[in-house]
């Protein structure tokens, strides 16, 4: 649940759209991790498509952008006229894991899990599955404008890190991207990874 959100987003996404000049554009794409569900803290994975409790005037400290892109649980509770919702920046699909307690999973499938790239729970994906589609939406990504927002889980910012390296479901398990933190992609031909896992301002 989303606490104490004001109804109207005054925010410079909603400006003009950019329009680009002559010649070439560098762009950046600012990735801010989500707060972490509250289940997670307790060990307990999330239900799917769970919509974080974001904390008071969070929308209203975001960093300014011409175009927002969330997951759709998100894009439900703060207004579909203030962002745009993209089903890639889901966080990991668990699958039959949702919902349940770490203590109360298999032993020998939590350890693959952790250490197997290619494991995915029953019915979920893998860490390979989800760089592959936080990769697949990043290449995708338009030229323009040359400022985008990313509100999204920890994890998925991690994958676009790794995405924009060129890197494998294995880097999932090497970088550390904590919530409530922000991480910044620039792309002039190619994406390019230029702040980590940095402090909110």
């Amino acid at each position: 649940m989303v606490s104490k959100l004001p109804s109207k987003v005054n925010h410079p996404l909603l400006a003009p759209p950019f329009r680009a000049t002559q010649g070439s554009m560098n762009q950046t794409l600012t990735c801010i991790a989500l707060p972490a569900p509250d289940e997670l803290r307790r060990g307990v994975i999330p239900v799917r498509d769970a919509t974080p409790a974001l904390p008071a005037g969070f929308m209203d400290h975001l960093p300014p952008a011409d175009r927002l892109f969330v997951p759709p649980a998100l894009s439900r509770a703060i207004g579909a006229d203030a962002c745009e919702a993209v089903p890639a920046l889901n966080a990991a699909d668990m699958g039959t894991w949702h919902g349940l307690s770490l203590k109360a999973l298999p032993a020998a499938d939590l350890a693959r899990w952790v250490e197997d790239d290619s494991f995915a729970p029953p019915g979920g994906e893998s860490r390979d599955s989800l760089l592959s589609r936080a990769g697949t939406w990043l290449a995708a990504c338009p030229k323009t404008p040359a400022r985008m927002l990313v509100l999204a889980d920890a994890t998925v910012a991690r994958a676009l890190a790794i995405a924009a390296l060129g890197g494998d479901g294995a880097m999932m398990a090497r970088l550390d991207i904590a919530p409530l933190t922000r991480t910044v992609l620039t792309r002039h031909t190619t994406w390019r990874l230029a702040t980590s896992g940095a402090p909110l301002p």
